[in-house]
């Protein structure tokens, strides 16, 4: 059924074709001239030269060279306020997802609260028993978890000292790093590389590699990994191939919270 039909009551044709006007660009026609507008909307060349003006003075388009229209940078606002109205685990859920089938293994969202991580969005694999015990809402200590130290590494050193001086640090197994200066030599190395890696240090025998997820300002919101066991997942093999798999999907969750990585 035609929905200018079913809506006539109140359904503004207007707005409508207004917005057909901008749906007609895409990755293959950037730039549009007047008669390419009236082609691809079928709107009489006159009556979308208005549409197209009335966008140009919104901010919506831009007229340029040889009087074509071009999308303006504006247009992502709305798609940006978009995604800010989402909640971050269901924007990341479906790449959780990915993520997990890909490699079959557990994945993971966290936040910070104070100097805790909490688990705000997971996959765990079936047949895996690491982090069985584990669910949104679980918190962990964050010196000990590479979902921590995402969360933490790239935050300025006086806060890192902050969140440091204000934790009980206790030693989880022989591997978790009980002073500031340890932990901030691992830190220097993940701000480096760009990743994270938890060896051991929360229980022995688990492992897992971590990014931190990025907002438009460029600051730490979130943080993602990959569990496993050292039983099955050699360091090799975290870099190697679990490691691709993760930059990709934070690369993605990255563009759609506004950095492009």
């Amino acid at each position: 059924m035609d929905q200018t039909t079913s809506h006539s009551d109140y359904f503004v044709h207007s707005v409508a074709k207004g917005f057909e006007v901008l749906q007609a660009f895409d990755s293959t026609s950037i730039s549009l001239s007047l008669r390419e507008l009236s082609e691809r909307t079928g709107i009489n060349k006159a009556t979308v030269r208005r549409f197209a003006l009335t966008l140009v003075d919104l901010g919506y388009l831009k007229i340029i060279q040889e009087k074509n229209f071009q999308l303006s940078p504006k247009i992502l606002d709305i798609a940006h306020h978009f995604l800010q109205s989402l909640n971050l685990p269901d924007l990341t859920q479906p790449i959780l997802e990915t993520i997990s089938t890909t490699v079959q293994e557990s994945t993971n969202l966290a936040i910070l609260d104070g100097n805790e991580i909490v688990y705000v969005s997971r996959v765990n694999t079936a047949k895996r028993i690491v982090g069985a015990n584990l669910s949104v809402g679980s918190r962990l200590p964050y010196y000990a978890t590479s979902l921590g130290k995402a969360l933490v590494a790239w935050l300025p050193e006086n806060e890192r000292k902050e969140i440091w001086e204000s934790t009980i640090i206790e030693p989880f197994t022989q591997q978790t790093l009980t002073t500031f200066d340890t932990f901030e030599e691992d830190l220097a190395k993940s701000r480096m590389r760009g990743y994270t890696i938890g060896d051991e240090e929360l229980e022995q025998g688990l492992c897992s590699i971590s990014m931190p997820i990025i907002n438009h300002q460029g600051a730490t919101i979130a943080a993602i990994n990959i569990s496993t066991q050292v039983i099955r997942t050699d360091k090799k093999k975290l870099i190697e191939i679990y490691l691709p798999v993760l930059q990709e999907g934070v690369k993605k969750i990255n563009q759609q919270t506004g950095v492009k990585m």
